[in-house]
């Protein structure tokens, strides 16, 4: 499982900017065959930064606009750790069809997607805009369970997965 940090040049990934082709691009970065179960996870986090979670370490330079790469191994934390956790994902549930839900709900949800895998400290997002609302999370937590968090981050969490939201990336907390 790799982690890679693709540094992008607007200027020469026109058209990248629409969640679906670059979700197209990514696939094809990840594994070409489109038939194939490659658990991929893909963000742009800015204008110029794009993170890909896969099971094979992507051929970044099929992605357009990309001009240098960072690919790492997917980190695991051990139970007890606390962690910074970043998360961009359009919240939603089932009634009767799939609906947005009210900020006022995102702390319940993110404890549900959570459970099991890590004990939220602090949360906080921002609106990013689309339809359904993406929003970009960030927060604290404790690791409760190692193996639950490595699927977390292979999985996503929630909806859109394929354009562009739900990937959980985590990081030690520094010692304060």
């Amino acid at each position: 499982m790799y982690l890679a940090r693709i540094n992008l040049d607007p200027a020469r990934s026109s058209g990248m900017d629409q969640w679906a082709a670059m979700g197209q691009a990514v696939r094809r970065a990840v594994d070409p065959d489109p038939a194939s179960e490659a658990r991929v996870l893909w963000a742009r986090t800015s204008p110029g930064t794009l993170v890909i979670s896969s099971d094979t370490a992507p051929a970044w330079g099929k992605v357009p606009g990309a001009t240098s790469a960072a690919i790492h191994p997917l980190s695991r934390h051990p139970e007890g750790e606390s962690v910074r956790w970043e998360l961009i994902s359009a919240p939603t549930a089932r009634r009767g069809k799939r609906v947005p839900l009210a900020e006022d709900e995102f702390e319940d949800w993110l404890s549900g997607k959570f459970a099991g895998a890590l004990d939220l400290t602090s949360a906080k997002w921002k609106r990013l805009g689309g339809r359904p609302a993406r929003y970009h999370f960030t927060g604290e937590a404790v690791v409760r369970d190692s193996d639950a968090l490595q699927e977390l981050c292979l999985n996503g969490i929630g909806a859109g997965t394929a354009t562009g939201a739900g990937l959980l990336l985590v990081s030690p907390l520094a010692p304060q």
